[in-house]
């Protein structure tokens, strides 16, 4: 009887996740491998001992992330992401103080309740530039002097590609656009409970019951290769080897990669994203309110807490988290109140930066994929997509890494370097 093939995912994110679960879907046998104390990635839930619990930062869905959705479905949990602004995004001003509704779809914008303001005949021609496959260009100077840039268009961007509009990327957001002017494209949807109960337990929950291995606390130190495979993983505790059919997806960030292989070109400008959580009685049911002329952009109203993202936060991640945080509630609390969001007083405030949030995703030529130099390897993360690196890019990837593992085979490697694993862990971060 032919043995199941063995598929090794190292990393327990998003990217990690779902190519375990494309794998385990498929009848291999799947070790899943994470170096942190808990699976997740970026879009865990924190639950710090005697505090609140939240997720990492404001993370939801659109209906134009399929693959998303799709896996949402596979694992039981599509039921418990909900819309939480089916009428249109509230959008508040800091500056004036008004609120917008806003249409996340450009049919919406027929109804002139749904517009985002400043919105002009002379912007049209714009935004199909935007949207439209040609050659790329800063999304900033597609709109320069247009008020359009400012009330819509720097939100989005900022929101999609979590990099300064200035410099961001008109072709990579595009793809996103040409995806969210899909019927049903626009809908918004967040995790009802948060992203550990509504996305990683069911996928965990999922896995064992396919028969598949997890394991926590197990940081790849170094890899062992000979020849075209890849024959060892070694981690800090133990070495694994690998069966002559076994493969390996690592879904790590590309300084993993890189660190792990220091021949290849992996991207190395990143932007950061401020968090901050606040404890504050809140509504039944969660609320998402977008803000403009601020240094916050989102906040997510659930009902023990209030978490709100800083994206493109490179002037603010820095500063004192005391600071921020006051800074932030002050901006916050009159929108959501503005919104209609019924909040209590605010308790306990928490800071999460990550300065390594994502890749910087700038105009210019795409960042080539590195190639995995062994026949029995490959990479997935969502910073190896063309699309935006969002939730949907991470389960894209690591589907595709196990599928083309398992499924269509791996192709010749062009050279495949023996590493040492001890040499590999020398200079990593603890």
């Amino acid at each position: 009887m032919r043995e199941r093939p063995r598929l090794h995912v190292v990393g327990a994110g998003v990217a990690g996740l779902a190519a375990a679960l494309a794998a385990a879907r498929a009848g291999a046998q799947v070790s899943l491998y994470e170096g942190a104390p808990q699976a997740g990635g970026r879009c865990r839930t924190v639950s710090p001992p005697g505090g609140f619990s939240h997720d990492n930062g404001t993370h939801a869905l659109l209906g134009a992330n399929p693959r998303a959705l799709a896996l949402l479905e596979a694992v039981g949990a599509r039921e418990s992401w909900i819309e939480p602004e089916p009428a249109g995004l509230p959008v508040y001003d800091a500056a004036t103080g008004r609120l917008a509704t806003v249409g996340l779809h450009p049919l919406d914008w027929l109804r002139s309740s749904l517009r985002p303001e400043g919105l002009g005949l002379a912007d049209l021609p714009r935004l199909a530039r935007l949207a439209l496959p040609i050659g790329d260009r800063p999304i900033g100077a597609l709109f320069a002097g247009r008020p359009l840039l400012e009330s819509f268009v720097e939100p989005l961007t900022v929101a999609v590609l979590n990099t300064p509009v200035e410099i961001a990327s008109a072709r990579r957001l595009g793809r996103a656009l040409r995806r969210v002017a899909r019927p049903g494209g626009a809908r918004l949807y967040v995790a009802e409970s948060g992203l550990g109960p509504d996305l990683v337990a069911p996928a965990l929950a999922t896995l064992e019951r396919l028969g598949a291995r997890a394991a926590t606390g197990a940081r790849l130190r170094g890899v062992e290769g000979q020849g075209e495979r890849l024959t060892a993983l070694a981690f800090a505790d133990r070495t694994v080897p690998l069966g002559p059919s076994d493969g390996v997806v690592l879904a790590l960030p590309p300084a993993e990669i890189g660190r792990l292989f220091p021949a290849l070109a992996v991207p190395e400008d990143y932007e950061p994203i401020v968090n901050a959580h606040f404890r504050v009685a809140g509504p039944e049911r969660p609320r998402f309110v977008g803000l403009r002329g601020a240094l916050s952009h989102w906040a997510l109203a659930r009902r023990d807490h209030v978490s709100v993202t800083v994206s493109a936060a490179g002037a603010s991640v820095s500063d004192d988290p005391e600071s921020l945080a006051a800074r932030i509630w002050e901006e916050v609390a009159p929108a959501l109140r503005a919104a209609g969001v019924a909040i209590g007083e605010r308790g306990e405030a928490r800071v999460v930066k990550e300065k390594r949030a994502t890749i910087r995703q700038a105009a210019g030529p795409d960042f080539p994929r590195p190639r995995a130099p062994y026949r029995n390897l490959r990479f997935a993360g969502d910073w190896l997509s063309l699309l935006p690196a969002t939730i949907e890019a991470a389960v894209i990837s690591g589907e595709e890494a196990a599928r083309d593992l398992l499924g269509r085979g791996a192709p010749r490697a062009a050279s495949a370097p023996t590493l040492d694993p001890v040499r590999s862990a020398r200079g990593s971060a603890p």
